[in-house]
């Protein structure tokens, strides 16, 4: 089972120079994983902290205004009656008694004269 291909792979690999990873590569990738999570925690917590309370404000806002719009406020407004209205009894009765009283006095007169 010896492949061609396998054994020159192993022969290039066999050429590489070989790599010592750094002494705190595994701290590295341990931090830059917990950036991560925390990263995403700190997007919840941003978005609970700002997004959720402008979200609840816009929802009021729309909710308030649809309402505000739908409900119509009625005044009853009592209708105006305009109608010609006669002169009352009592304002008959004076307007006669000075018609009365100027005519008896020009009676007078006039009899006083003849």
């Amino acid at each position: 089972m010896n492949d061609p291909e396998r054994d020159q792979l192993w022969g290039l690999l066999g050429e590489a120079k070989v790599e010592e990873p750094s002494p705190f590569f595994a701290a590295k990738v341990v931090a830059s994983v917990r950036k991560l999570k925390e990263d995403r925690r700190a997007f919840w917590a941003n978005w609970i902290r700002f997004g959720l309370p402008g979200a609840v404000a816009g929802a009021l806002a729309v909710f308030l205004t649809v309402f505000s719009v739908r409900v119509e406020h009625k005044i009853e407004s009592k209708p105006v009656i305009v109608t010609q209205t006669e002169p009352s009894d009592l304002e008959l009765i004076a307007d006669l008694d000075s018609a009365l009283s100027s005519e008896e006095s020009s009676v007078w007169l006039d009899s006083s004269s003849h």
